[in-house]
């Protein structure tokens, strides 16, 4: 079966929001169907490495629509270390 895919850009402010990282690679958000026919948006480095992947949406435009959340989110996001076992999710 056919995977659709449609790129939504990540921006360069992105990139520019980790000054530890040595190079700034570009990062494309991917919106797929997989073979159940779900959607679901993926994070893919410069080389076509998976940098993360969502659950399930059951419309592209609800994947899409996840993916810009996260994609507009970012750069306010913060990066903060934490052990292992240290930070407890709590379910919504």
């Amino acid at each position: 079966m056919a995977t659709a895919t449609k790129k939504v850009h990540a921006p360069r402010a992105l990139a520019r929001a980790a000054p530890e990282a040595s190079e700034p690679g570009a990062l494309e958000f991917l919106v797929q169907q997989d073979n159940g026919r779900d959607y679901y948006w993926e994070i893919v480095g410069e080389r076509g490495e998976s940098l993360g992947r969502s659950g399930s949406f059951a419309s592209y435009e609800d994947a899409e629509r996840g993916a810009r959340r996260v994609h507009d989110g970012a750069g306010s996001a913060r990066v903060e270390h934490h052990a292992v076992g240290e930070r407890q999710l709590e379910a919504v």
